[in-house]
């Protein structure tokens, strides 16, 4: 309660208590629409999912759409900036993508002040299709790390005034106590986890920037992000994460979710050489793959971690931690930490 004092909560009546993620009003939203946007006609809006970000289907005169509505203070203004201008560079590029639509005054996304904090708001291209389903095949896998490859080549001339970072690093150094809190009575797998999150922190800053290039990257390239559209298109979506990273680090997020659904390495492999038949891979990139997939591993632990703490149980993850922790002990000694 004293901690509550001093930032200024306290038992009177009319103060909001801080809460750490809420839901906009489905309604209010298509009301806000209206007045940003110029919408003609009936306005509905739908919440469909919730995540990092809450996702709603807006049905309207023009068809429908979708509105992403970010978590607060997961990007600033200047990164979801970053994005939309990414986004609508690769749809220039000829890639499928969830375009931001422009508002009524050409700005590409807006902002509301929610129980929590600012949250951005964009209203984007509504993708017809199917996400991928979890049985992909090496076929599938060609196809859809040629597809990376091909959004790494389009990239190459992108430019923006705005900045942003992929960041997995400082992100695995922030939420990383939030798993060792977890585990503290493990004491031998709190003291690998120890080790190994400094390991890692330390050969990726030690990486050769030359020959483990950089630019800007989708930053979740996994099935689950790809859509198979009535065309027969495949398009990519969810650029939350995106930002300039090392470009052979964005495969990583294939070989976690291909880890975590159980499939073969056969199909990590496909992946790899589709991704080549667009974009070359060097030496220095080949071998840093173990280290990228460690990484991937650990991030994704200690976010789920964090959320436990913030949000409480997270389905599939606190009942089964063993898993994740096996996970990270299997491909940290493929990448040389014990």
């Amino acid at each position: 309660m004293n901690t509550l004092r001093q930032q200024g909560f306290h038992d009177g009546v009319g103060v909001t208590f801080p809460v750490s993620q809420s839901v906009l009003d489905a309604d209010a939203l298509g009301a806000e629409l209206v007045r940003r946007y110029g919408l003609s006609g009936e306005v509905r809006c739908k919440l469909l999912s919730r995540g990092m970000n809450d996702i709603y289907r807006i049905e309207h005169a023009d068809g429908p759409h979708a509105l992403k509505v970010a978590r607060s203070g997961k990007s600033n203004d200047d990164e979801f900036a970053y994005e939309q201008d990414y986004v609508n560079h690769l749809s220039a590029a000829g890639i499928e993508v969830p375009t931001a639509i422009p508002l009524a005054d050409g700005s590409l996304f807006f902002s509301v002040d929610a129980p929590e904090g600012k949250r951005q708001i964009v209203m984007m291209r509504w993708l017809d299709g199917q996400p991928y389903d979890v049985t992909v095949d090496e076929d599938d896998a060609q196809k859809l790390g040629a597809l990376l490859g091909e959004i790494h080549h389009a990239s190459e001339n992108f430019t923006t005034s705005h900045k942003k970072t992929v960041a997995s690093e400082p992100k695995l150094a922030e939420r990383l106590p939030y798993l060792l809190d977890l585990i503290r009575e493990r004491p031998d797998d709190l003291a690998y986890l120890e080790r190994a999150g400094a390991d890692v922190l330390e050969r990726m800053a030690a990486l050769d920037s030359v020959a483990v290039p950089s630019g800007a990257c989708h930053g979740d390239m996994q099935c689950a992000n790809v859509m198979q559209l009535k065309s027969g298109a495949l398009a990519v979506f969810d650029f939350s994460d995106c930002g300039i990273d090392p470009l052979a680090k964005d495969i990583a997020a294939f070989y976690w979710r291909n880890d975590f659904e159980g499939r073969p390495e056969s199909v990590n492999q496909a992946f790899v050489a589709g991704y080549e038949s667009a974009r070359s891979l060097s030496a220095e990139e080949k071998a840093a793959q173990p280290l990228f997939r460690l990484l991937r591993h650990f991030l994704i632990t200690s976010t789920m971690a964090q959320y436990v703490n913030r949000i409480g149980p997270v389905p599939g993850f606190d009942k089964n931690i063993d898993y994740y922790l096996d996970m990270i002990r299997r491909y940290g000694e493929q990448a040389g930490v014990t």
